[in-house]
């Protein structure tokens, strides 16, 4: 097996006992892996030519990588791309209201309105919403985090339209300043799907699985998930 993005010529090359390495760009530094409950494995890192307090993170699944996205110091999303349908989205700055991880984690709520901007179709969509700690030390894998609960609504700018809403449970990490994934509900119109992306373990570097590009956990699941969504329409 062999999963490479060609953007960013992140590749993971086969590892000596069979299962893949994930390898970052050049000049780029591993910190973390997080195997997750949606038989995906999460991939974190840092580049030296990026600002402070950028990162990045790659998710994988059964065959490929999924997703790439990049954030800041506050955990604003910067830039995201999607591969199944290929698809870029940037932070048009500045945000009316900017996600801020720093009142997130004094005042345990923040608020947030921003446009995502379509790379290719220049279509934007002003995203408004709010994440609130709801319980603070919480421990999976023996990691400290805060577990947050949030609301977002995808609407159109021009006519106000909501095209999606997003909803769930996540987890916020004071030392990593970012989120890790939890149990959201996205909403269509009469279409939800419910996902549930929450850490199971946290490896990393020096530790067995650092880097590891098999997820371990859900893929069951997760198949048949995927079975019963071909069998209808699906956001």
């Amino acid at each position: 097996m062999k999963v490479c993005v060609v953007i960013f010529a992140v590749c993971a090359s086969p590892a000596l006992a069979g299962d893949p390495v994930f390898t970052p760009p050049a000049g780029c530094t591993g910190f973390l892996t997080v195997q997750q409950a949606n038989c995906k494995v999460a991939q974190y890192w840092t580049c030296e030519k990026d600002p402070d307090g950028i990162q990045w993170r790659a998710d994988i699944g059964q065959t490929s990588v999924t997703y790439l996205g990049k954030i800041d110091a506050e955990a604003q999303w910067l830039e995201s791309y999607d591969f199944s349908p290929s698809r870029q989205t940037n932070l048009q700055q500045p945000a009316t209201d900017p996600a801020n991880l720093t009142e997130l984690l004094a005042t345990g709520v923040d608020s947030y309105d921003f446009i995502i901007v379509d790379a290719k179709t220049q279509q934007r969509t002003r995203v408004v919403g709010y994440d609130r700690i709801v319980e603070y030390n919480v421990t999976v894998d023996g990691e400290p985090l805060h577990r947050t609960e949030f609301s977002a609504r995808f609407v159109n700018p021009g006519s106000n339209t909501a095209l999606l809403e997003v909803s769930g449970r996540e987890y916020v990490s004071a030392k990593h300043r970012r989120f890790f994934g939890g149990t959201r509900t996205r909403e269509m119109g009469d279409r939800k799907v419910v996902v549930d992306s929450s850490p199971i373990e946290f490896i990393y570097p020096g530790e067995d699985g650092f880097f590891a590009s098999t997820p371990l956990y859900g893929c069951s699941l997760e198949m048949a998930s995927l079975s019963a969504a071909l069998k209808g329409p699906m956001p």
